[in-house]
């Protein structure tokens, strides 16, 4: 049974699809495999490289997973680890530790390729890019062990493994001469589960550029209505429909572009986002569905963050919200909301039950694309909330999370159905007043 099956189901009768949502997080790991980590950390002290490298490979490994296999023999221990389409092969001995992931064949490495590999390898820490005999483009990373410590080695594989599974389709977009390699590990998605979402895609890429385009809003004097926006419709994307190539891309592009980009200004920013979005329109479904398939992965990109931080970003957008709400900006009162449910899943590992809630906001917000991918309960029609199916399913997130926060408090008294928007801030009101037992 899914996800959404175990919160928002309450007949053992209904099944929903078994369809995934969000990206992998390593964040929060059983206490079986934090001893893991200790025993590493300690035999690496001792000197016992192999017995540290084994233990740390069972810290790395998720149970049923399949992510991680090892084998040790005659002083050498030998690994695979998968991370979402790349595989990354490695060994190490008494001297030295070695990892290499393969990312596409090219046949005739042409100038500009070169020039861009070349300009990446002085951001990459651990890592560099190269070519082997078989002229495939890999990523490689190797120490001493000596110098190999799980840290470093944890840092650096994950260096390697997201930049690597990253890098794949981004490439072979750009450069149609290169071969995609070691993909026939992934797991195919149904064609009408690539429909739905390529109609939703498409939809929501419309809408966005439509209010832009003709919204009352005046943008010059409020650039950050136009922000909020495009971040909420982008982290939508890349929560419910989760590409692994260009559109994951773009989203990263475009959240690194405003948060990371002290120099340009808000309108400059929005202008290069609008820009980004507006290729997306273009996309087909043919390049669209290419990047839709499901895979395992060992590394996590969100940051592990408590409850704290998610109320701290609510309280932070609130007094925007009043002011889009109070003056019938309500689309832009509404990326708000979105904006902040959106950016906190992509940004962030959360505790579970703050996850959960965040993902029930889309699974209400979003329910005709939920229903349309085969989701049994409908929170909404139209306008009109079903009031005791929303209280059912949050009463399921603390049943769910019972055995982990014992004694886990969310009101749900605090919820307004006087329309969407008010409905939204209280819901994420309701959110940042979780009361989560003292540990």
């Amino acid at each position: 049974m899914s996800f959404f099956s175990k919160i928002f189901n309450n007949s053992e009768k209904s099944v929903d699809p078994e369809i995934q949502f969000g990206r992998f997080t390593d964040s929060y790991k059983e206490d079986e495999k934090y001893q893991c980590w200790d025993k590493s950390i300690d035999n690496f002290e001792n000197e016992k490289y192999l017995t540290s490298y084994a233990m740390f490979f069972d810290f790395l490994a998720i149970d049923g997973q399949n992510n991680v296999q090892y084998t040790q023999s005659q002083g050498k221990i030998s690994f695979t680890i998968y991370q979402g389409s790349k595989i990354i092969y490695g060994d190490a001995d008494f001297a030295r530790f070695r990892a290499e992931a393969r990312i596409v064949k090219s046949p005739k490495p042409n100038l500009g390729l070169m020039r861009l590999l070349l300009e990446e390898n002085f951001g990459l820490k651990y890592t560099r890019y190269s070519i082997d005999e078989e002229n495939c483009i890999c990523l490689k990373f190797d120490t001493y062990v000596e110098d190999g410590s799980p840290h470093k080695i944890y840092q650096a594989l994950k260096e390697l493994a997201t930049q690597a599974d990253r890098k794949d389709d981004v490439l072979i977009h750009n450069f149609e001469e290169l071969i995609p390699i070691n993909f026939n590990h992934t797991r195919q998605i149904s064609i009408q589960e690539k429909k739905v979402k390529f109609d939703f895609f498409t939809s929501n890429v419309r809408k966005v550029l439509h209010e832009i385009d003709h919204g009352k809003l005046n943008t010059y004097l409020y650039p950050g209505g136009i922000s909020y926006l495009l971040l909420d419709f982008l982290y939508k994307i890349d929560f419910l429909i989760k590409p692994e190539g260009t559109l994951m891309e773009v989203v990263r592009a475009c959240n690194e572009l405003y948060f990371t980009d002290n120099m340009t200004s808000v309108h400059d920013k929005n202008k290069e986002m609008i820009r980004k979005v507006r290729q997306l329109e273009k996309t087909s479904f043919d390049e669209f569905e290419k990047e839709l398939y499901e895979v395992n992965s060992t590394f996590g990109m969100s940051m592990p963050e408590g409850h704290q931080r998610l109320a701290e970003i609510i309280d932070a957008q609130m007094n925007d919200f009043d002011w889009y709400y109070e003056n019938k900006y309500f689309a832009y009162a509404n990326g708000i909301c979105g904006y902040v449910v959106g950016y906190s899943l992509y940004s962030y590992s959360l505790p579970e039950p703050s996850k959960d809630l965040l993902k029930l906001y889309y699974r209400i917000t979003e329910n005709q694309f939920f229903q349309a991918l085969g989701f049994s309960d409908a929170f909404i029609s139209g306008d009109v909330f079903h009031k005791n199916k929303i209280k059912t399913a949050i009463a399921s997130v603390i049943t769910k999370n019972s055995g982990r926060y014992p004694g886990l408090k969310i009101n749900s008294k605090m919820l307004q159905y006087d329309d969407i928007s008010s409905f939204l801030k209280s819901f994420l009101m309701m959110i940042r007043h979780i009361e989560y037992p003292e540990e």
